[in-house]
């Protein structure tokens, strides 16, 4: 059964993806480093953003030392560095 997801991309993330989200259709298990995997695929200029960018799934940040799966009808939002006053 094929399941969907969809993420979201903000600030420099949205730059280099051109697009301000994508969804995604899959039928297998998918973990944060094949997601990683599947946003280069799509987005190869991603690379350098997704290696300091927090994951925030369903409006909850993730732990970026542990791995989590996702399930079908998660938002997953790509939230680079910000700075600002």
């Amino acid at each position: 059964m094929t399941q969907h997801f969809k993420v979201l991309y903000f600030a420099s993330a949205k730059d280099a993806s051109k697009t301000d989200g994508d969804k995604f259709e899959w039928s297998d298990n998918i973990n944060s480093e094949v997601l990683t995997k599947l946003l280069l695929d799509r987005h190869p200029d991603l690379a350098p953003i997704l290696k300091v960018s927090m994951f925030a799934v369903n409006m909850e940040y993730m732990d970026q030392d542990l791995s989590w799966t996702v399930q079908p009808g998660d938002e997953i939002a790509i939230i680079p560095p910000v700075s600002g006053g």
